[in-house]
């Protein structure tokens, strides 16, 4: 019996039941002589007359019955593994490794991660937090939150929003230093840097239309970009930051915005980055859809006429 295939034990079991060849040749949409002679090889590979055939009429010999038992759990045992491997197969579970920037993490993500769970009770969460570009083949990153990067063309990217970078500083801080009221006054104040990304150092200011850049050193210096914020959250200085943080921080009156009509708007892209080959995983793209709705309530739509 070793040439029998599954479909041959499921023909089998549909003969039994219907206990007519020219029914299953109907329901298999093929001619009764097709069912006829795979029945007869049935019988050839077990060396046993499983049936009796009449014209009209067909009835199971003795071994036919036992023949039947054993096809019939051959087909059950596989309709229940193909069922427990495909709704396997459609469910969320398993552990996503997500990297996201310190930031990220402390305004975005960490506190909107258990919703995740509990859509899906199934999945689990492994947050890498760091601020440097991580290699994500090698070091085993299903997503990565990034802001600002070009995507590669080894990703897939799904955009997350858009942000800029504005200046704020705590109510304690301002009511002791006085609010500067144009670019030129914050030569009196006491400024945060940022060592870890240079870029944020070059201050952008927008006057009637015509940009300048003031560049800055910092009283203050720092090389994360979670420790600006919270330098200035201390009440440090003034300190140039990612707005979907800043503004959050803002309605919780936290900190103030500075400067705010001189203000670039926002024009970096965030997105969400897998490596192509993983994104149609179910935990992949669960998780990707739920940072969605982690960003959507912050991260402003591109201004009209930016970049």
């Amino acid at each position: 019996m070793k040439d029998l295939s599954l479909d041959d034990f499921a023909l089998f079991v549909e003969i039994a039941e219907a206990q007519s060849l020219s029914i299953v040749a109907r329901e298999r949409n093929v001619p009764a002589s097709h069912v006829s002679r795979a029945l007869a090889r049935i019988e050839v590979q077990c060396g046993l007359r499983l049936a009796h055939r009449t014209t009209h009429n067909l009835s199971l010999t003795g071994e036919g019955e036992v023949f039947l038992d054993h096809a019939q759990r051959f087909v059950d045992e596989h309709q229940q593994l193909h069922g427990s491997l495909g709704s396997r197969s459609r469910s969320v579970s398993g552990i996503v490794h997500i990297s996201v920037s310190q930031l990220f993490a402390d305004y975005l993500l960490i506190d909107r991660l258990p919703g995740l769970r509990t859509l899906h009770p199934d999945l689990m969460v492994n947050l890498h937090i760091d601020d440097r570009l991580v290699s994500m083949a090698q070091e085993g990153i299903d997503i990565a939150v990034r802001a600002g990067v070009p995507p590669s063309e080894t990703w897939v990217a799904r955009p997350l929003g858009r942000h800029g970078r504005a200046l704020y500083a705590s109510p304690a801080y301002l009511r002791k230093n006085g609010t500067p009221r144009t670019p030129a006054d914050l030569s009196s104040h006491s400024l945060i840097g940022n060592t870890a990304v240079v870029s944020h150092n070059q201050w952008e200011f927008l006057s009637d239309g015509v940009r300048s850049v003031l560049p800055v050193q910092g009283q203050i210096r720092v090389n994360s970009s979670a420790a600006v914020v919270a330098l200035a959250l201390a009440g440090a200085g003034v300190a140039r930051i990612n707005d979907v943080v800043g503004r959050q921080l803002v309605e919780q009156g936290r900190l103030k915005p500075v400067l705010a009509r001189y203000g670039v708007p926002g024009e970096h892209l965030i997105y969400a980055a897998i490596l192509a080959e993983r994104h149609r995983a179910p935990k992949i793209r669960a998780t990707m859809d739920y940072l969605q709705t982690c960003f959507a309530a912050f991260a402003m739509p591109q201004a009209p006429g930016a970049r």
